[in-house]
């Protein structure tokens, strides 16, 4: 059968900033160090790359070919692909990313204010506590405003002209970026300790709390969920390699975590810091390295400007899923349909402004279980729905990579399966922990 036409990124590395630009966001530079910090260290960071390759990528690869094989976004995609229950699931799904997006939008609204406190020298903002900072509200309403247009704006340009080129831009700057930071934070008296902290497991820290939370990191971080990569997996070329393309984006995604780590926890022994401070974490941390630095001020707002532009195109690919559906459930077009996303996504920031808890909260349940659920839904559909054929013909087309026949049993059978057992045995432990 025939797929619609489908606007399509241009070239090979074009795909893959688009969708390392999805994976690489504040999933690796917020999140993924006060995660290592809270659930066990090095442990997790062993937990979260043993997941990612066994797991991860054989489920963005699932995502990818579902999104290319029906050429829709989510709202169709389980449709076309013949699943049983599709527009439960999609809506579900969507609902997701609809949470997701809008506490994420706030995190990035905090890197905002940091970035803008740089670069006009209002270094006195950092004399105050994480606590305090974001007890501003109409402060950081108006810069949760600003981060929804700016995402907002840039997606009015389309796939090619917006998604792609912002993509191709930022990413070469965000890690040259890293690059020199990693090797100034090294340098601090006593970082190389942090090392140990990073990189030698504590078993005994290991539990099912951690398998939870690296199941999320690994399924946040790619940007899994049956969203994002389906959407994207749809302007894909027919032509495009789908095994080498997704090892190529989860490897720039777990350099981008290891080198966010390799910032934030060195520094973090070296000030004092704790670990397991959580979102705070970055904001206490980062201010104190470029305040030794020579023209720290200015490479500080360049840093943390940096970041909001990467965590923007997260949130851009979170926006697209939107439009996507908007467009293919309703008919709409881009801008009106982002017109109404912008208004709903404002609106549903505001209890992350007024309640404390409300993005740790949200984050365990939209980011740690959501995601990972609807990978696996995805996955479902690509391998059960669509079938052996059409889903190995998919992963074959163009390929330099090998893909053997077991892969597709593997993505049938022991993806779903794991990822059930490691959420079901994360919450028990989640539970017990909390009594």
């Amino acid at each position: 059968m025939d797929r619609p036409q489908r606007a399509t990124f241009s070239s090979p590395f074009a795909a893959i900033c688009a969708t390392a630009g999805v994976a690489i966001g504040l999933g690796n530079i917020w999140r993924f160090p006060y995660m290592m910090g809270r659930y066990g260290g090095a442990v997790f960071l062993l937990a979260y790359v043993l997941i990612m390759a066994a797991f991860a990528v054989p489920a963005l690869m699932a995502e990818w070919v579902l999104g290319r094989h029906a050429r829709r976004g989510t709202w169709q995609a389980f449709q076309i692909a013949g699943m049983p229950g599709a527009r439960l699931w999609s809506g579900l799904l969507l609902l997701t990313v609809t949470m997701a997006a809008s506490y994420y939008g706030v995190v990035i609204a905090w890197v905002l204010q940091f970035a803008m406190a740089f670069a006009f020298g209002a270094t006195d903002l950092f004399t105050t506590d994480f606590t305090e900072l974001t007890g501003r509200v109409p402060t950081e309403f108006a810069f949760v405003v600003v981060t929804v247009s700016v995402a907002g704006g840039m997606l009015l340009l389309g796939v090619r002209r917006g998604i792609q080129r912002a993509s191709m831009l930022i990413l070469p700057l965000f890690f040259a970026l890293f690059a020199v930071l990693v090797g100034w934070v090294l340098s601090l008296d006593g970082a190389l300790g942090g090392l140990k902290t990073l990189l030698v497991p504590r078993w005994a820290d290991f539990d099912g709390t951690t398998l939870l939370a690296a199941l999320g990191q690994a399924f946040f971080s790619l940007g899994l969920g049956g969203t994002f990569m389906v959407a994207y997996g749809s302007y894909l070329r027919q032509e495009d390699d789908i095994p080498r393309n997704a090892v190529l984006t989860a490897a720039a995604d777990v350099a981008a975590a290891l080198m966010a780590g390799l910032i934030i926890v060195p520094a973090s022994v070296a000030f004092g810091v704790q670990l397991e401070s959580g979102p705070a974490l970055r904001f206490d941390v980062l201010p104190r390295i470029f305040d030794r630095m020579q023209f720290g001020g200015l490479f500080g707002a360049i840093f943390f400007a940096s970041i909001v532009l990467v965590a923007l195109l997260s949130l851009m690919a979170a926006y697209e899923v939107l439009v996507a559906a908007a467009g293919d459930a309703l008919g709409w077009s881009r801008r009106r349909a982002l017109a109404v996303i912008m208004i709903v996504q404002i609106a549903l920031a505001t209890p992350a402004l007024l309640i404390g808890p409300y993005v740790g909260i949200s984050d365990l349940v939209w980011g740690s279980t959501m995601q990972p659920v609807g990978g696996a839904l995805a996955v479902i559909a690509a391998t059960w729905c669509i079938g052996r054929a059409r889903t190995l013909e998919q992963l074959r087309a163009h390929t330099s990579m090998p893909v053997p026949s077991w892969l597709f049993i593997w993505m049938k059978f022991v993806i779903p399966i794991g990822i059930a057992v490691m959420l079901a045995y994360g919450w028990i432990e989640h539970f017990r922990a909390s009594e």
